[in-house]
């Protein structure tokens, strides 16, 4: 049985895309791959999924620092 493409998403509600990097800084995905989500086969998924970890490790390697906190510094 495979998961819903909703419980595939490797979205993280974190929604900004880097114009430098052109993802999105939360899951690094491509705009196209964002709108495109719903509509890819499972295969199209995993494809797009495998190819994250890679994105994300380039982007912290050149530099890139995290564009979100999960913590509030709010007093």
């Amino acid at each position: 049985m495979s998961l819903s493409a909703q419980r595939q998403s490797p979205c993280i509600r974190v929604c900004q895309m880097d114009e430098e990097t052109g993802f999105c800084s939360g899951c690094f995905r491509t705009p196209e791959e964002i709108a495109k989500w719903l509509r890819y086969s499972d295969d199209e998924r995993d494809a797009v999924i495998a190819g994250l970890g890679k994105r994300r490790a380039e982007y912290f390697e050149n530099g890139g620092k995290p564009a979100f906190s999960f913590f509030s510094f709010d007093d």
